[in-house]
C-alpha cells in the first residue's frame, strides 16, 4: 500500500501555477502526482503524491529541489496551508484499476476525538464494505485516510473520486438520510468528530502508475 503526501495550497496564480506544476512534474517524469483545483475556493490548490516509502520521497524532494521547485513557489506566490503523510486504512478499489480515470475528488474531512480514531477508521471502514462495491460499479472509487504527520494527527479524510461533474453533484446533494443500511455507521462516525468539512476540486493532474 503506497503512502501519501498532500500539500494544501494558496496561490494568487492558481492556473499559472497548475501550468507550471505540469510542466515540471511532465520533464521529471512523474506519474504519482495529482493535482486538485477547489471549484469554490479557485485560489486553493491540493497536491498528492504517493510513493512506496519514506525513502522515495527523501530522493524525490531532492529531486525537485534541483529541477527548480523552489523558484516556481516563489515566483507564484504560493503560500502553504497545511501538509503531511497520510495512509489509506480501506479502499473501494485496492488493486487500483480506476487510477487516472476521475476528473472530480471530494474531500470529506475532520478532526477526531482525541482516543476515538480506532472508533473512525471503523466505522468509516465499514460504510466502504457495505457500499464500495455498488461506487465502484458507477466508476467512483472510495478511500478512507488517516494522517500521519502534519498539523493534525488527529485527522481523517474520506475521499471520493468521481467520473463526472454530474457524478460529483449527485453524491455531495444526497440526502443523508437516503443510505439507511450505513446510517448507524455515518452515525458512530460523526459523533466521534470535533469538526468536518468539505471540499470538491476539479482534477487537474492525474495519477498514473505509481511504479
Amino acid at each position: 500500500m503506497p503512502i501519501g503526501l498532500y500539500r494544501h495550497l494558496e496561490t494568487p496564480q492558481p492556473r499559472d501555477f497548475i501550468e507550471a506544476a505540469n510542466s515540471l512534474n511532465d520533464k521529471l517524469g512523474k506519474s504519482n502526482v495529482q493535482i486538485l483545483h477547489s471549484l469554490a475556493r479557485p485560489t486553493q490548490i491540493i497536491v498528492f503524491m504517493a510513493s512506496k516509502s519514506l525513502a522515495d520521497f527523501e530522493s524525490q524532494s531532492e529531486e525537485y529541489v534541483s529541477a527548480g521547485l523552489p523558484e516556481l513557489v516563489r515566483d507564484h506566490n504560493v503560500q502553504l496551508v497545511n501538509q503531511g503523510f497520510t495512509v489509506a486504512e480501506a479502499m473501494n478499489d485496492p488493486e487500483l484499476t480506476m487510477l487516472g480515470t476521475h476528473d472530480y475528488v471530494v474531500l470529506t474531512s475532520g478532526l477526531v476525538k482525541i482516543g476515538k480514531m480506532a472508533e473512525v477508521i471503523a466505522s468509516g471502514s465499514r460504510v466502504i464494505e457495505k457500499i464500495g462495491p455498488e461506487l465502484l460499479s458507477q466508476g467512483i472509487a472510495s478511500m478512507l485516510i488517516r494522517a500521519v504527520s502534519g498539523t493534525n494527527l488527529n485527522m481523517v479524510t474520506n475521499r471520493v473520486a468521481l467520473p463526472s461533474i454530474e457524478a460529483t453533484e449527485e453524491f455531495i446533494t444526497r440526502s443523508p438520510g437516503g443510505r439507511p443500511e450505513i446510517a448507524e455507521d455515518m452515525k458512530e462516525w460523526l459523533g466521534n468528530m470535533t469538526s468536518i468539512h468539505r471540499g470538491v476540486f476539479k482534477v487537474k493532474r492525474k495519477f498514473g502508475p505509481f511504479n
